[in-house]
């Protein structure tokens, strides 16, 4: 005798396929904005002051003090956001606006370049109304956690190679 299930076997994956990514603070973030700022005043030294002496030793000791920023080990970082991401690349910020992870994101060692689209429930816009709902988002690699950065560049290689 066979038995029926009042639960659909789609609504399970849909379930399933759910992952809660959460973000804490990056800290290749800060690295990048010191050493920014820090090559553009040894530039300027060097092209108002000539003075290569000054500048090789501001920047050895800039490194030398990024590195040792770099090595301070902090164990527990606190979460600063959340979103909800599905296998289909459809991501949920807050319970109002739902996006769709475009075929134009990328991932690398610094992190995921998310191209994301805005879908709504009213589907008559026009074809500009539609670029102007695109959201760009940069996640820096280490404010995720390796489980969280593994699924969001499953769900980008899913949409850039679809099979």
């Amino acid at each position: 005798m066979k038995t029926v299930s009042l639960t659909p076997w789609c609504n399970l994956f849909l379930t399933e396929s759910k992952y809660s990514i959460s973000l804490t603070r990056s800290r290749n973030k800060a690295l990048l904005y010191a050493g920014s700022a820090t090559f553009i005043l040894l530039m300027s030294v060097v092209l108002f002051t000539y003075a290569y002496h000054l500048a090789l030793a501001g920047a050895f000791v800039t490194v030398l003090l990024l590195s040792g920023f770099k090595q301070v080990n902090v164990s527990k970082k606190p979460c600063i956001s959340m979103f909800e991401l599905t296998s289909q690349g459809l991501c949920c910020f807050d319970q109002q606006q739902i996006y769709q992870v475009q075929a134009s994101s990328r991932f690398s060692f610094l992190g995921c370049w998310l191209v994301l689209q805005l879908i709504s429930n009213n589907q008559l816009h026009t074809n500009s109304e539609k670029n102007k709902a695109k959201k760009v988002l940069f996640i820096f690699r280490d404010s995720l956690s390796a489980q969280d950065f593994a699924r969001i560049t499953r769900v980008i290689t899913q949409m850039t190679c679809p099979h």
